[in-house]
């Protein structure tokens, strides 16, 4: 994944020695940084069910540190095919 959006107003850190196995990361939201970066990119706003989502992405960087970016995958939109009449298929001559 070359081209990553880092998401802004939220941090992760790796988890420190003492904490238990099943903690995976700690994290800070800054609601002021997260709703400036959603206003300055509404094309990463995706919609479900009528509301509003930023898709994100839990990822380990090569030293094995979490960071969150945005998912911004979107699917293909597959070609309809064209139509092909059984006429044409099987050679008839009209």
């Amino acid at each position: 994944m070359s081209d990553q959006t880092l998401l802004k107003g939220i941090r992760l850190f790796a988890p420190k020695a003492s904490q238990p196995e099943f903690v995976l990361a700690s994290g800070v939201i800054t609601l002021n940084e997260l709703f400036t970066f959603a206003k300055e990119n509404p094309e990463l706003i995706t919609e479900y069910n009528g509301e509003k989502q930023l898709k994100l992405q839990l990822l380990k960087s090569k030293d094995g540190k979490p960071y969150i970016v945005v998912d911004t995958w979107k699917p293909q939109q597959q070609q309809p095919e064209a139509e092909t009449k059984i006429e044409d298929s099987i050679g008839l001559p009209f």
